[in-house]
C-alpha cells in the first residue's frame, strides 16, 4: 500500500475533501463535488486521480453509483493523529449488538487504527462488523466495519445502531424521529422502511464512518 505522505498534492486534497464530506454528510461526494471541493481542474482529472488512489489500495470505487467512492485506508500522516478503536462484535439480525461497556472494551480481541480526522472530537468510540445487505446503497456492505460513537447525538436521517427491545435484536438503519415512533429506513431498494414504538427501541450509537474490508 502506498505511503500517503508521498502522494501528489492533488490526491492529498481529494482524500482530505472526501473525508470531510463523509464526516458532514454520512455519504461520499460525487465526482463533480470532489472537483469543486478539492480544487481539481476537471472531472476527468478527478477520475484519473481516483483510479490512481484505487491502484494504491487507498480507496475503492463503485463506478455505477454516483456516490461510489469509499476510502479504505486512513490518512497516515503522524501516529499521534491516529486513534485505536476496539472492534467489539457484529451487528447482525436476531442478536443484540454489543455496546462499549468496560468489559467489552477490555475483552476486544481486535482493534482498528484510523485517522482522528475521520471521527472528529467524538468520544466513546467502538466498532462493529456489519452482517447483511440492508445498507448497500449507503455503501455499507456485508463484512464492512462501522465506527460508532455511543455518546454522539443522533438526528433525523443519521445512520445508527438501534436495539429493538421487543425483538431482542439490533439493526443498522437510517433513523427518523416521528413523534412517539421511530422510522427505520434500510438503504436497499428491495427493502421497505418500518416503524417501531420509540419506547421499545434504544439507540446504541451513531455511525461516524465506514471502513471497507477488501
Amino acid at each position: 500500500m502506498t505511503d500517503q505522505t508521498q502522494l501528489p498534492d492533488s490526491q492529498r486534497r481529494i482524500l482530505d475533501f472526501i473525508t470531510r464530506y463523509v464526516d458532514d454528510n454520512d455519504v461520499p461526494p460525487t465526482i463533480r463535488e470532489i472537483q469543486k471541493g478539492a480544487g481539481i481542474s476537471s472531472t476527468s482529472m478527478v477520475s484519473y486521480h481516483l483510479k490512481a488512489l484505487e491502484r494504491a489500495q487507498i480507496l475503492n470505487r463503485y463506478e455505477r453509483r454516483s456516490r461510489g467512492v469509499v476510502i479504505t485506508a486512513p490518512n497516515r500522516i503522524n501516529p499521534r493523529d491516529m486513534v485505536s478503536i476496539p472492534i467489539v462484535g457484529r451487528i447482525v439480525a436476531s442478536l443484540p449488538a454489543p455496546t462499549p461497556d468496560a468489559d467489552a472494551l477490555a475483552d476486544a480481541e481486535n482493534t482498528l487504527q484510523i485517522a482522528r480526522s475521520m471521527v472528529g472530537h467524538a468520544e466513546d468510540l467502538y466498532a462493529l462488523e456489519v452482517k447483511g445487505s440492508s445498507m448497500i446503497d449507503a455503501l455499507i456492505n456485508d463484512g464492512d466495519i462501522v465506527v460508532m460513537s455511543k455518546g454522539a447525538e443522533v438526528r433525523n436521517g443519521d445512520l445508527a445502531a438501534v436495539f429493538l427491545l421487543d425483538k431482542n435484536e439490533s439493526t443498522l438503519k437510517r433513523v427518523y424521529f416521528e413523534g412517539k415512533r421511530l422510522k427505520l429506513k434500510p438503504e436497499n431498494p428491495t427493502m421497505k422502511p418500518f416503524y417501531v414504538d420509540a419506547r421499545s427501541a434504544q439507540i446504541q450509537g451513531k455511525v461516524l464512518c465506514v471502513i471497507r474490508r477488501a
